[in-house]
């Protein structure tokens, strides 16, 4: 089983790569993912469409972890990181810096409760 650590390592990876598939598959089927106020997802399905549908969108896409806490159980985690991308429309970059809680079940993301601002 992957550790929180390993599990936001490689959801990074995927998000980076346009994998949408595998970026959902590191998520429980009636997982929640929430980023108020703009998204707000429940299940694995409703999160890999987001993700195809970003990902078809956008490119020079990176998210990394720059600090991770995570309980010795690994059933949760805070973790603070940077997001950008560049969208394809107008080739404008967007750069985030955000944080995030979130819990595990059976090794998968059950919750993510996540929280940004635009830096740049």
């Amino acid at each position: 089983m992957l550790t929180p650590e390993e599990i936001l390592r490689a959801f990074g990876e995927r998000l980076a790569s346009g994998d949408a598939d595998g970026a959902a598959s590191l998520f429980t089927e009636d997982a929640t993912y929430a980023e108020p106020p703009a998204h707000t997802f429940t299940g694995r399905a409703a999160l890999r469409d987001f993700i195809a549908d970003f990902a078809a969108r956008h490119h020079d896409v990176s998210f990394v972890v720059s600090r991770l806490l995570a309980r010795p159980d690994g059933q949760e985690a805070a973790a603070m990181w940077r997001w950008a991308y560049t969208r394809d429309s107008d080739g404008q970059r967007r750069d985030f810096e955000g944080a995030c809680f979130v819990t595990f079940r059976d090794g998968l993301i059950a919750s993510w409760q996540g929280y940004s601002a635009l830096v740049g």
